[in-house]
């Protein structure tokens, strides 16, 4: 597939000349805007070579935070921004057993007969994925124990490692990328995970396995390349974890612009979310948006090895939201942090300047933390009651407040405790009320053609329709009057699915079922 050209502005005619025959050109790469040709026949010739180059952006370099991306020109909103295969992929760092040849889960009913680890079948045993690895992992000591199929192992520590080593051998040039990446290993060694490493997979590799492909040190930095590099996929329905040369490159924002999908072979796809100007950065987020300052730096901090700095972390309401704001118990003002960058700053009331130590803030951050994220999911009582228990303490749009709303949002109508005929006309309202208040926040931290907004604008406009068939059947409103509410859920909907439409659950027909399901379910 080749990129179209678009005629050029008549000022730059007689200036520019065709990539392939320097003809005068009148048209240009309407996808990176770089090169320019005469003809249709001429882009076509070159599109092979040209194919490799074609980006709008280009990498530049920052003095403390490395290589990122900057848009080399204005990027659209949903625009593909870049495909990229995958250099590597394979196991989490902590990962139950899973199939070394196709990353499915296992029974252990079949075992390798080279290396002893559990497969799918002997096709997995010669698959492209494992059949290197195998000859090393057969070198072991001992014969390799797994028995349980639903824990963590230790073994596959080393898994994704070997397979970036070995690659020195099979793909330099793949090998050669990987080594140019940011490795952060010397923050590693400060925290609990050099033990980890240095004990699950150096360890293993060198004396266990008596792998000599490369040394200690090198082995360490490839777990500190794909500790801070990697992204989470799903392949063959199980997480595992990948590494994509350019698409490491883009810098985190805590309201990033970008989303990224990947395709059934593990092709990345990373689309705009909104428009990126030119020379604006490519960002993408390592962490999750609906989470409050405290919550999200400390997550990347361990993730990924630094303190982000993004003027959201650096608002004390995080641009208005409030999602870290708590509830003076004096007089009932604000309470916000005084220093947001520094996690051990005191907060103070915006009214009173009543004082919290920050790590009280911290600890109870925590706490309440695991108290929402220990509910039962099967109904939203407990979730009800957190929102009335703890009302006196946070702000009505702290993130525990928003995250219960969501739960809510995508309980009522999804969950079989909960179907649309099931719930009262006070449910329904409920969701409605809060679709919208969470799509005002999502405007804010996600904006644009987000997953967070498209799941959002699709939950409101099914439960408008919900809402309306209720009122007009109780005689609240009139027909005339439901077509107000129905006209709204179709463009609502509308968005939705622009939005939708390329998530991997949506695509192949997912989108048109899961309307079919909602459409019975509202009895359309």
């Amino acid at each position: 597939m080749h990129c179209p050209s678009i005629p050029l502005s008549k000022h730059k005619m007689a200036e520019q000349k065709c990539e392939v025959c320097r003809k005068p050109a009148k048209q240009f790469c309407s996808s990176c805007r770089e090169v320019f040709y005469c003809s249709r026949d001429c882009q076509k010739q070159d599109w092979k070579t040209h194919k490799a180059k074609c980006k709008p952006f280009v990498i530049k370099t920052h003095p403390v935070y490395g290589r990122y991306m900057v848009a080399s020109r204005d990027i659209r909103a949903g625009e593909v921004i870049l495909k990229e295969p995958h250099l590597v992929i394979g196991p989490k760092q902590r990962s139950a057993p899973v199939c070394l040849g196709c990353h499915k889960s296992v029974t252990g009913s079949y075992i390798c007969k080279g290396c002893n680890f559990p497969v799918c079948a002997p096709s997995c045993e010669i698959s492209k994925y494992h059949k290197a690895e195998c000859q090393v992992l057969a070198r072991a000591t001992g014969k390799i124990r797994i028995d349980n199929m639903s824990a963590a192992h230790p073994a596959y520590e080393c898994i994704l490692p070997l397979r970036c080593i070995l690659l020195k051998e099979s793909d330099p040039k793949k090998w050669e990328e990987i080594r140019n990446m940011q490795d952060h290993v010397e923050d590693i060694k400060n925290t609990e995970l050099h033990n980890v490493i240095q004990r699950n997979t150096v360890e293993f590799l060198k004396h266990y396995l008596k792998f000599d492909g490369v040394d200690s040190e090198e082995v360490y930095r490839v777990c500190g390349i794909l500790m801070t590099n990697s992204f989470e996929l799903k392949h063959h329905g199980t997480k595992v974890r990948g590494l994509y040369a350019q698409s490491a490159m883009m810098a985190h924002d805590c309201i990033p612009n970008t989303k990224h999908t990947f395709e059934t072979d593990s092709t990345m796809i990373l689309r705009a979310t909104r428009v990126i100007p030119k020379g604006s950065a490519i960002t993408s987020t390592y962490t999750n948006t609906l989470w409050n300052t405290l919550q999200r730096r400390k997550q990347i901090k361990v993730a990924k090895f630094f303190l982000c700095n993004c003027r959201r972390c650096s608002d004390a309401t995080e641009l208005g939201t409030h999602l870290s704001t708590l509830v003076c118990s004096q007089c009932g003002g604000d309470v916000v942090s005084t220093k947001p960058l520094d996690m051990d700053a005191s907060w103070a009331c915006t009214k009173c300047n009543q004082s919290i130590l920050g790590r009280t803030v911290f600890w109870g951050n925590q706490q309440l933390y695991k108290e929402l994220r220990g509910f039962d999911s099967s109904t939203a009582r407990p979730l009800e009651q957190f929102l009335e228990h703890y009302q006196k303490a946070l702000h009505p749009r702290h993130w525990f407040f928003m995250e219960a709303k969501f739960a809510i949002v995508k309980m009522f109508g999804n969950h079989p405790n909960y179907r649309y005929r099931d719930l009262s006309r006070e449910q329904v309202e409920k969701k409605v009320s809060y679709c919208r208040e969470l799509l005002e926040l999502a405007d804010v931290i996600d904006p644009g053609l987000s997953l967070f907004r498209g799941t959002l604008l699709f939950e409101l406009q099914a439960a408008l329709v919900a809402l309306a068939k209720i009122l007009l059947s109780n005689e609240i409103i009139t027909k005339e009057k439901t077509q107000d509410y129905m006209s709204e859920a179709v463009t609502l909907l509308h968005e939705a699915s622009e939005i939708l439409k390329h998530e991997p659950e949506m695509e192949s027909g997912g989108l048109d079922a899961k309307l079919k399901a909602l459409s019975d379910e509202l009895d359309l």
